[in-house]
């Protein structure tokens, strides 16, 4: 499907690894924290068995029919998949709320995204879909950064209860902007999550390879292609504003 400007009514992003980077940088200042986190509460924390733990999370959705993981679950198991212990509900909050303050901490906005996204709204509407388990996590990252009025649709798969590239994302953010898929077109870096899933519901898709993201999906031999391939996000500029 041809991307053609004029026939495009909205522009919808993934965040992390496309607006922001969120990779194997901040993925290991994460650990360093949690790994500090968990030996206050319960002493010596294997790090070995902390990362197999997260990364097994991480990919969990994409082999449970794309349901997101619950935020409160996750760190249950976090715990006793590290310590083979079963935690009081305080240890469990105080996690879930260090899992939160460290994803907003993370989070920074690149140089030049702001200008970019100014000039292509006054064009195209823009919304935003991000899969991460715990909602406040990004919609409080995007207050901090300053994009929380950029975006007239914010969904996140936590609210949803299924990730990218299940349908059920994409059609709460379609149902939001009122729009048909074909007047849309969704921007990010995952394979599958976020390529697959837009041209299965009869978007266009630009795949980004800007940033090196955590987990990464091979493509298969019936996979979409995606309409456009950019490296950096300011090829969107050209690429949409003729």
């Amino acid at each position: 499907m041809p991307i053609t400007p004029d026939k495009i009514k909205a522009l919808c992003f993934d965040l992390g690894n496309t607006l922001i980077e969120f990779g194997p940088r901040q993925i290991a200042y994460q650990y360093a924290a949690l790994v500090k986190v968990l030996t206050e509460l319960f002493g010596f924390c294997d790090a070995s068995r902390l990362k197999a733990a997260r990364d097994s999370q991480i990919v969990a959705p994409f082999s449970s029919g794309y349901k997101e993981n619950n935020p409160r679950v996750l760190c249950e198991e976090l715990i006793r998949g590290v310590y083979d212990i079963v935690p009081q509900q305080c240890q469990v909050e105080r996690l879930i709320q260090t899992r939160y303050e460290l994803f907003v901490r993370a989070v920074e906005l690149p140089d030049g995204v702001m200008a970019l996204l100014n000039k292509l709204r006054r064009r195209y509407r823009l919304g935003l879909l991000s899969n991460y388990p715990c909602s406040r996590s990004v919609r409080d990252s995007l207050v901090k950064i300053g994009l929380s009025e950029i975006f007239e649709v914010v969904v996140v798969s936590g609210d949803v209860g299924y990730v990218k590239p299940h349908a059920k994302p994409f059609e709460s953010m379609l149902l939001q902007l009122g729009l048909h898929p074909s007047e849309c077109v969704y921007i990010g870096d995952n394979w599958l999550a976020d390529v697959q899933g837009a041209k299965r519901m009869g978007m266009c898709s630009i795949f980004t390879t800007q940033y090196v993201p955590y987990e990464s999906f091979e493509p298969a031999e019936k996979d979409h292609s995606p309409d456009a391939r950019i490296e950096h996000l300011n090829e969107l500029e050209e690429l949409l504003l003729p």
